[in-house]
């Protein structure tokens, strides 16, 4: 691609494309782009990405300083302090370099940043620059070599990403879709899964290891947070760290005590009470507490407001109650079930007999069985049980159980929100929760992001837009 002037690499803020908003350009004399704010408007990370997707003319490739260069390796991008791109492999005038490579904007930012005082840079074997504007030195003063890209670069992967930034679709690149391959498409929702079961696994760790590398301790607070749902998941496992699995378990034969314990805890026993039943829960937990030196949670975290009443903190924490009894406290069958059908029998749990005529304590209501139901249970598979029986096979170096984390999301149905409806508006409808997870993982940690850059989407549209236009 031979040099382009001004007008054809970057149209003029008062001219549309159809690909995407317009570029700014100044004018100089001789005629020359010179890339000011936003003509190149996402800065490093794009010519980053470009420099090591190999986004630009490659023909006869030479340094600032007249040098012949090819780029054997150009590095792989890293986002931790020192150089940009780790690993890279060019040969200069016949002679080869392995080190790292330094992105910039311009050379003088080389000096702006401190680089040429940092021995951390000593290593770069080459600086990728868009416009050449100074000469700079590395620490032990020889200088830099230096390669311009301005004159390489497409237009179209820069207007592109320009449009992705600039979207205001449900996600950046929904207009752009159909062109993704779907073959491609899957292998990196099947990656964005084990990134979301990754990252959840970093949570569950720290969980496991504050409470001394006790599985079933980690497993009961992960529970707890599953049975609050979104709303109170805090409130719950604030009550979980008030109420340790051990002491729910001396008592997993006494549905009384086991609400009493569990409510009180909650600090939803600290009223006075016109029911008998909360009357007597609050004369046991007196009793327990006392035993047991237990201090309640806070009763002011809890949300009731706008909630169907069946998610009502107390109506979730009675359901608790009966799964810590059904599983005689232990808990270790619901790690152990290979099929969804074994959990969901386990998880087939109804409140005790007080809530099917009440949502709260003291407040009748029309007499109606609080059973958990299969959406609760899915819920509490996918965001308590998988991340549990992951996080413990990375721990335990057991693949096996990471592996059964997997198969139980290929089992279930997709949970049912907004984020996933607006992925099958585009055409990408869930069809089990493992994709349901890794579209919601997409959704949070790129699209609403905007990490094309990063996003294997974006990665496609992006070089199918340069191969396209030197076709």
């Amino acid at each position: 691609m031979d040099a382009m002037n001004t007008a054809e690499l970057y149209p003029s803020l008062d001219r549309t494309d159809g690909e995407g908003p317009s570029l700014r350009v100044v004018r100089t004399v001789p005629a020359r782009p010179l890339l000011l704010e936003p003509g190149f408007p996402y800065g490093e990370d794009l010519l980053q990405f470009i420099w090591a997707s190999r986004l630009f003319e490659h023909h006869a490739l030479r340094t600032t300083d007249g040098r012949s260069l090819e780029i054997l390796k150009p590095g792989r991008i890293q986002t931790n302090s020192g150089p940009d791109l780790l690993d890279a492999q060019v040969r200069i005038d016949g002679q080869l370099w392995a080190g790292t490579v330094e992105v910039h904007l311009r050379s003088s930012e080389w000096n702006a940043h401190g680089h040429q005082f940092d021995p951390a840079y000593e290593n770069v074997v080459l600086h990728v620059v868009y416009e050449h504007d100074s000469e700079v030195r590395t620490l032990r003063g020889n200088v830099l070599p230096t390669i311009e890209l301005l004159p390489r670069v497409s237009t179209e992967s820069i207007a592109l990403h320009h449009g992705l930034m600039r979207d205001q679709g449900f996600v950046p690149c929904a207009s752009k879709l159909g062109r993704v391959d779907k073959a491609r498409l899957s292998q990196w929702l099947e990656r964005v899964l084990v990134e979301r079961l990754e990252r959840k696994t970093i949570e569950v760790e720290k969980l496991y290891h504050a409470l001394g590398g006790d599985a079933a301790e980690t497993l009961y607070h992960m529970l707890a947070r599953a049975f609050g749902l979104k709303v109170n998941a805090e409130p719950f496992g604030m009550l979980a760290h008030a109420l340790p699995l051990r002491t729910v378990q001396k008592y997993r034969d006494d549905a009384m005590r086991t609400e009493a314990l569990l409510f009180g805890q909650a600090g939803l026993l600290q009223v006075d009470f016109v029911d008998e039943y909360p009357r007597l829960l609050q004369q046991e937990h007196a009793v327990l507490a006392r035993l047991h030196n237990l201090r309640p949670a806070p009763v002011a975290a809890w949300k009731f407001g706008r909630m169907r009443p069946v998610n009502f903190p107390t109506i979730r924490i009675a359901q608790l109650a009966q799964l810590l009894m059904r599983c005689e406290g232990a808990l270790s069958d619901l790690l152990q079930a290979e099929r969804v059908g074994e959990i969901h029998q386990l998880l087939d749990v109804s409140a005790s007999d007080y809530w099917i005529t009440h949502y709260q304590f003291d407040v009748p209501a029309t007499p109606k069985p609080k059973r958990l139901g299969r959406v609760g249970a899915d819920h509490i598979i996918i965001n308590a049980i998988v991340p549990v029986l992951f996080a413990l096979g990375r721990i335990r170096g057991d693949q096996a159980l990471a592996d059964r984390a997997m198969d139980l999301l290929e089992q279930l149905p997709p949970e049912a929100n907004t984020v996933l409806d607006g992925w099958a508006q585009l055409g990408m409808k869930a069809d089990t929760a493992a994709r349901g997870q890794a579209l919601l993982e997409l959704k949070n940690s790129y699209c609403t992001a905007r990490k094309c850059l990063s996003c294997g989407i974006g990665n496609q549209l992006l070089r199918s837009s340069v191969q396209g236009a030197t076709d």
